[in-house]
């Protein structure tokens, strides 16, 4: 239940932020990243956040993105700094480079805005080997989501609004703050003389989001509640969370995951289980298989199911994916086309590649290679230098299809590694060993794991 401002003292405050905490299990020596924009909420967040370390033995890290939408954005980034300097917590400025063009667009830049914050808080947390993201996503927050997905007609899926633990590129991404609402965070900055950033965005009317927030003072006339709407808000997300496991259920005894990042799905399963378990098991697959947090439009999604369960059969592409048949069963791999570019990884540093892999290399001597190393796709014309040198490999007999998806480790000058093929070149098999695996999320606490392979080169 939501703690009401006028009613919530601050030492209720803090416990009912450690009784969030407490739902995550956070083991002790984790290190936990921190999303911080200068406004009460976040703050509000790293002040309860410093408070909950105090008996726990982790390890705390801000992150601000400067996203350069407004001329004072790195001005405020700086502000945060010595905000977080004064208490001793350690902070870093990531900045969105391509904000300054978007925001010169007609069109709203505010949804690539967030999608660029997660992915450059993502990259940072994987390759600095931090597992957790906190954001502050609160109470008033979850009320305005769900009205604004009920507008768009959402289903379930939808109408359960944020949960407190999704995993994203890898990274657990953790919401603590969504039993608390904004008045109260801003009261946790009152009460221990944090002073915030308030952005002016927040309250223009071009914004959905702000119209919604503005409109809820009619609702709550008329019976729509804050609280009667986050108590919906919770009936939906205990049935979603019976839907997922439901999900798992049916996968674990209809299909499989492949080291190579490749979902099978038996057809004949497929249509003898209830639509609805269907559906969400291909926007499932698709998520994961795609790398992306979240799954396709519902209109294309059906017909995608229509066509596997009832319609003539021809291949698809959908999310990024490819789809066809293999006998009875369906099959779902990553379109090529749709891969992004390079990533760079360095010695005894991991990144999530491509959404689907997680990309690692050790080494167990301290005088190795400095240098970073990129990761990028095997593409066909460095698969025909690859087989002529090494016609033996185990990659001779995957489909093309499917081989040019996989990722592949390069230095300046050459290929280094092709870990799926078990392949390290000889310069550097004395130095390190790389791995690869593939992680299929789907974005949500109950994720499938049908299969989640691990490929290394050993030294």
């Amino acid at each position: 239940m939501v703690m009401e401002h006028t009613d919530t003292s601050d030492e209720q405050s803090a416990a009912a932020f450690n009784a969030a905490m407490a739902q995550f299990i956070i083991p002790p020596g984790s290190n936990l990243a921190v999303a911080v924009s200068g406004g009460s909420d976040s703050m509000a967040l790293v002040l309860l956040l410093l408070e909950w370390s105090n008996n726990v033995k982790v390890s705390i890290h801000t992150l601000t993105v400067d996203h350069c939408l407004r001329d004072s954005s790195s001005a405020e980034s700086a502000q945060v700094s010595d905000w977080l300097a004064a208490r001793n917590i350690a902070h870093t400025v990531l900045r969105w480079d391509d904000g300054a063009q978007k925001r010169k667009i007609a069109s709203s830049p505010q949804h690539a805005a967030r999608n660029a914050r997660y992915d450059l808080m993502n990259h940072w947390c994987a390759t600095n080997g931090f597992g957790h993201l906190l954001v502050a996503h609160h109470a008033d927050d979850q009320v305005e989501t769900f009205l604004m997905r009920l507008a768009r007609g959402s289903g379930i899926e939808g109408l359960s609004a944020m949960s407190p633990m999704i995993q994203r590129g890898g990274i657990f991404l953790l919401r603590p703050l969504l039993n608390f609402t904004k008045a109260q965070l801003a009261e946790v900055c009152r009460a221990r003389g944090q002073n915030w950033i308030d952005d002016p965005s927040n309250n223009s009317d071009s914004s959905t989001r702000v119209r919604f927030r503005k409109s809820q003072e009619i609702l709550e006339r008329e019976g729509f509640t804050r609280q009667r709407l986050l108590n919906t808000v919770g009936h939906l997300r205990r049935a979603k969370l019976a839907l997922d496991q439901s999900v798992v259920d049916f996968f674990k005894v209809a299909g499989r995951f492949d080291g190579y990042g490749v979902a099978r799905l038996s057809v004949q399963k497929l249509v003898n289980t209830p639509e609805e378990i269907g559906l969400r098991t291909i926007s499932r697959i698709l998520m994961a298989v795609s790398g992306a947090a979240y799954g396709p439009r519902f209109k294309n999604l059906q017909g995608l199911y229509d066509r596997i369960v009832s319609r003539p059969w021809r291949d698809a592409t959908l999310h990024g994916c490819f789809v066809q048949r293999e006998g009875d069963n369906l099959l779902v791999c990553r379109e090529t086309a749709k891969i992004a570019a390079s990533l760079q990884v360095a010695i005894n540093k991991n990144v999530v590649w491509d959404g689907r892999f997680r990309v690692s290399l050790f080494s167990d001597i301290s005088n190795g290679p400095k240098q970073s190393f990129s990761i990028s796709r095997m593409s066909p014309s460095v698969w025909r230098i690859f087989r002529v040198e090494n016609p033996q490999s185990s990659l001779e007999n995957v489909p093309a299809r499917i081989r040019e998806t996989l990722p592949i480790i390069s230095d300046s000058n050459r290929l280094v590694a092709v870990p799926h093929a078990d392949y390290l070149c000889n310069d550097y098999k004395s130095i390190f060993r790389a791995q690869v695996e593939f992680i299929p999320e789907i974005g949500s606490s109950l994720p499938i794991m049908g299969m989640a392979a691990k490929i290394s080169h050993p030294k």
